[in-house]
């Protein structure tokens, strides 16, 4: 996987990792932190969440190098919030490049970056399918599903919000369809939001017909517009 993925540099002077295979990159180059905050943290409703419940469970689509987990984690630190987040992807990168993002000095949050270096250098190649729970120094779980989206299953009305970041409907399209926006519509709690950042017609209308309420928001730098799809 390594041998695909590049770190570049993105214009809020944050990393982000460059796909050979899908010929794109993890987050924005416009700014990979800028983009994080924006669409998933603040657009979903999550940061004003954290500041007024007593725990808040989020489920993201799409871990990658784990930058939307690092940034909700710690929110909820700062704000005293119990943060139970659960993720899914095929595959993690290697610890050495999770390691060059540095993404655990950005943030000022060292220990929870490196509680995914940590773990990850325990496999020597890549993640074997499964399911791991990541502890960590601040209070709240991690737990990375490792494996095939189109295959997993979501307990019903357990989530507060929801990050949708998978590669783009190009790269992966079996993921932006109604039969998985079903699924998660029925995970999230009445009130909940899916937060994205792609706004093709085609993700639109699979979204509402899985029903949520679609609302187009102003994007970070170098997008017009991103999602929000709420649950009521």
């Amino acid at each position: 996987m390594d041998n695909l993925l590049e770190v570049i540099t993105t214009r809020d002077c944050s990393r982000t990792l460059y796909s050979g295979q899908y010929q794109r990159s993890f987050h924005s180059v416009h700014g990979a932190l800028t983009e994080a905050r924006h669409v998933f943290l603040e657009g979903s409703g999550t940061e004003e969440l954290l500041k007024s419940q007593q725990e808040v469970r989020v489920l993201e689509i799409g871990f990658g190098a784990g930058l939307n987990w690092l940034i909700t984690a710690s929110a909820a630190h700062r704000h005293g919030t119990r943060l139970s987040y659960t993720a899914l992807d095929k595959q993690i990168p290697s610890a050495e490049l999770l390691s060059q993002l540095g993404y655990g000095e950005l943030i000022g949050a060292p220990a929870l970056a490196n509680t995914i270096e940590e773990w990850r250098k325990s496999f020597r190649s890549d993640v074997p399918y499964g399911t791991y729970n990541l502890p960590h120094e601040h209070d709240g779980t991690l737990q990375l599903c490792i494996g095939e989206a189109t295959e997993a299953s979501f307990p019903d009305q357990s989530y507060d919000s929801i990050y949708f970041d998978a590669f783009d409907p190009g790269a992966n399209p079996e993921l932006w369809v109604p039969e998985i926006f079903s699924q998660l519509h029925r995970a999230l709690r009445d009130g909940g939001c899916l937060a994205t950042y792609s706004v093709a017609g085609h993700v639109r209308r699979a979204l509402t017909s899985s029903g949520f309420s679609v609302v187009r928001r102003p994007g970070p730098p170098g997008k017009r517009h991103v999602l929000a799809a709420w649950k009521h």
